[in-house]
């Protein structure tokens, strides 16, 4: 199993089927079968198409795009869905949170601000994280003849910001679960840090760091009532293949028994205790044969299926199912959940920073006030993200090629020696709030309506 991190260096257009002529709207996490599909993409572009490498290569594109192995979606830091079985103050005055799934009280619930409503399943940031999330940009073609955008070519798009409300670049974390069966050369390549596009608009948005490493998750609790939080979409049929009719809590329990009792080592299901669930559609697009992908009702995220067991399940076998999923087309990013055997609580809000005399001066403010302050902040945003996006790669490339541009030539002997020091020495995530935090000193300075420096 392979804890993943993805640091974003682009805006991600994670594009949701628009409706009618409204703006292409963004998802606020990154799907199973779009990293999925990134990963293919980067494996195409290394080997070329698996129908013109050797049949070995072939197998390996096999197992790991078309086999077993599980992509789980990628959720940013300060970021969580809210199940369904949640309630909470409808007007956020108060912290009131009650989770149905685990209130054994007697009577409604209630606060004293007023009404509790339920979580929709909505991926929800909070903190610092909670700043501007999506940015929007219109595309058009210009009839040149009348000078207005020529037929169906106006559109707006939607995408997530790549960086946090601090400047700093936002990560997203999620886990792949490969299979038993996969070679190891393609665990191998599963395992190995890469750049890749993620989303829409590959050629101007969704540049990524892919950042694997083994698993250090613990194990979750467990009990012999245990919640499946999904967070991503099931495809949960009966026997016959058609949509399970999750009000049936016996036909329920036999599907859920047929899937997970081989996984859970012993442990059988007695009884659904309850569902929290709604419905959608889902499908997609297979990008080989370029043909659309079945549209399937699925059980939507934030569903809460509780489950009462004869024995509990092992905490490993637990993160083994976490892992994989439940369902059909795991291996497209449908499935994902999580176990909980306790409430869920509200994520706490980060301490907010210390300020002044009590905050230790950052590196990277410091970087970007001196490349700001040297008049020619737009030139070093633009021309600092490549040196940056060569250093994450090969980390033994360090180098002042920048200094040694003629736009440079007059610059002063004191601030050629701090930015030297800082190419030479600062780290890449130091360079990184170096970049974010002079694009928002630039972003200042245009929006008074001053010349570009």
């Amino acid at each position: 199993m392979l804890d993943i991190q993805v640091t974003a260096h682009q805006p991600l257009a994670l594009g949701v089927r628009p409706a009618g002529p409204a703006p292409v709207p963004t998802r606020l996490h990154v799907p199973g079968s779009v990293l999925r599909g990134a990963l293919a993409a980067a494996w195409i572009a290394e080997y070329g198409l698996p129908t013109k490498v050797p049949a070995n290569k072939r197998r390996e594109f096999i197992a790991l795009f078309e086999g077993d192995v599980s992509y789980g979606p990628l959720f940013a830091t300060g970021s969580q869905v809210v199940p369904l079985s949640v309630l909470r103050c409808k007007y956020r005055h108060c912290a009131a949170v009650v989770d149905e799934a685990f209130d054994d009280a007697e009577g409604e619930p209630s606060c004293a601000c007023g009404p509790l409503v339920p979580g929709r399943g909505e991926v929800e940031f909070t903190g610092a994280s909670a700043g501007q999330l999506v940015i929007q940009s219109t595309h058009l073609q210009i009839d040149d003849a009348h000078g207005v955008a020529e037929e169906g070519q106006l559109f707006t798009r939607r995408a997530l910001t790549h960086r946090d409300a601090d400047g700093t670049e936002r990560t997203f974390h999620g886990r792949i679960t490969p299979s038993n069966k996969l070679p190891d050369e393609a665990a191998a390549w599963l395992a190995s840090v890469r750049r890749l596009r993620l989303g829409g608009r590959r050629g101007t948005s969704g540049a990524v760091t892919y950042t694997p490493h083994p698993t250090t998750t613990a194990p979750p609790a467990t009990g012999h009532r245990i919640a499946l939080r999904l967070t991503a979409p099931a495809i949960l049929t009966d026997p016959s293949g058609l949509p399970l009719d999750l009000a049936d809590h016996q036909a329920l329990h036999a599907a859920l028994e047929d899937e997970l009792a081989p996984r859970l080592d012993g442990a059988h299901i007695t009884t659904v205790g309850r569902v929290w669930a709604r419905r959608e559609r889902v499908g997609g697009w297979h990008a080989a044969s370029r043909l659309p992908k079945p549209v399937e009702l699925a059980v939507s995220a934030g569903s809460v299926l509780l489950l009462h067991f004869d024995q509990p399940p092992t905490p490993d076998d637990l993160l083994t199912l976490a892992g994989s999923g439940i369902g059909l087309r795991r291996n497209e990013g449908f499935g994902a959940l999580e176990t909980a055997t306790t409430a869920w609580q509200q994520p706490a809000e980060p301490e907010p920073a210390a300020s002044g005399r009590d905050r230790a001066p950052d590196p990277a403010e410091t970087y970007a006030r001196r490349l700001f302050d040297t008049g020619h902040g737009a030139w070093f945003i633009d021309n600092l993200r490549p040196y940056i996006e060569e250093l994450a790669e090969h980390p033994g490339t360090r180098h002042i090629g920048l200094l040694e541009r003629p736009r440079l030539r007059q610059l002063a002997p004191e601030d050629r020696e701090a930015i030297t020091d800082m190419l030479l020495t600062a780290p890449v995530d130091v360079l990184d709030r170096t970049l974010g935090l002079l694009t928002a000193l630039h972003r200042g300075l245009m929006q008074k309506g001053n010349p570009r420096p």
